[in-house]
């Protein structure tokens, strides 16, 4: 029986909708976060996961069910189902005689898994026994890490890049002031993380500033790190890569002041200010070359003479020069009558 090239179907306009909503993008939605429970947990745990789900809403999935795996252990199970409910965050919570009160946060880029982080609740405080107090739904609180091993160990700088990304929600340009409504303090001492949350109350100071009031709120967590599984270094490039169209590229000439106007360079070719038309005044003529020659002789001759003699005026005003001869001579005779009768004209109208 001859072969027949069989097309798959494509499906309908909703599922090609939905499977075009999953592939990557310029500028990514939230990042949606599925809370898993082990085989066994405990109270604490379970009262942990639900609260950091409440925290992550509405961006969290929760099973309720408990399912028999360890992502520490075991990927491809957390990664199936991380895929099929379109999530690249995990909180994963176990309880056992070797590791008591474990949990797990982590990631994955690109249906793989990108990194994770185990660790100990040492003790916990939840949300229900401070009651009145709460965040809002889908706001986005503030973040201040305290300690030296921030930025020293290895461990603890993936942990605040994860916590960071765990609970960043939608990306912003602006948040409002009254939106910032609860605090997340995270502290490294004594090979411990203490994570604790506080509501902030804003209050009237009698100025545009208000006075912050800190309230703590739960959850209080007092956390361990046990294990770690981080990502390669080819896989982790790939992952912090931005693709060329998101880049914002600097316009040539163009930059932007504080606040925020849009400033512009020109450059302009060299001017030729002799060509300029501007009003004529006698300081800035010209001296003629007849002229510089004349006053050049008359310092030689010693210039104590009166520049007047061998020269005769008629009544008419006209002048000539005895022994002058034709060309130069005859141009520097000239405008040394001129000077003469110039200083003949002022002073009778001194007298």
């Amino acid at each position: 029986m001859p072969s027949r090239n069989i097309i798959p179907k494509q499906g309908n306009a909703k599922a090609l909708r939905a499977k075009r909503k999953r592939e990557p993008q310029v500028h990514e939605n939230a990042k949606t976060a599925i809370i898993i429970k082990g085989r066994k947990t405990s109270q604490d745990v379970t009262d942990a996961l639900k609260d950091i789900y409440r925290l992550k809403s509405p961006d969290a999935v929760m099973f309720s069910k408990k399912n028999d795996t360890n992502p520490m252990e075991d990927e491809t199970s957390a990664e199936f189902l991380m895929s099929k409910n379109d999530c690249s965050l995990f909180c994963f919570g176990s309880h056992n005689k070797k590791r008591p009160n474990n949990v797990v946060l982590g990631r994955t880029f690109d249906g793989h898994m990108l990194d994770m982080i185990e660790l100990g609740l040492v003790q916990y405080r939840g949300l229900g026994e401070l009651a009145g107090l709460a965040k809002r739904v889908g706001s986005k609180p503030a973040f201040v890490f305290s300690g030296e091993k921030w930025g020293r160990e290895e461990a603890y700088r993936k942990l605040q890049n994860l916590l960071l990304d765990f609970f960043r929600g939608q990306v912003v340009n602006e948040v409002a002031l009254a939106g910032l409504d609860h605090c997340v303090v995270c502290t490294a001492a004594q090979d411990k993380v203490y994570v604790r949350h506080y509501h902030i109350g804003f209050q009237r100071s009698g100025s545009k500033i208000p006075s912050v009031d800190l309230k703590e709120m739960g959850p209080s967590l007092d956390l361990q790190i046990r294990r770690t599984s981080f990502a390669a270094k080819d896989l982790w490039k790939a992952s912090v890569k931005k693709p060329r169209v998101a880049e914002t590229r600097k316009t040539k000439n163009v930059s932007a002041n504080q606040f925020g106007d849009k400033l512009g360079r020109i450059h302009l070719g060299r001017q030729d200010l002799s060509s300029m038309k501007v009003r004529r005044v006698k300081a800035l003529r010209t001296v003629g070359k007849g002229a510089k020659e004349g006053e050049g002789e008359g310092a030689e001759d010693g210039g104590g003479g009166d520049p007047m003699d061998g020269i005769t005026t008629s009544g008419t005003g006209s002048t000539s020069a005895e022994g002058m001869g034709d060309g130069e001579g005859g141009a520097t005779a000239a405008a040394r009558a001129k000077r003469g009768t110039r200083r003949k004209n002022k002073e009778r109208k001194v007298l």
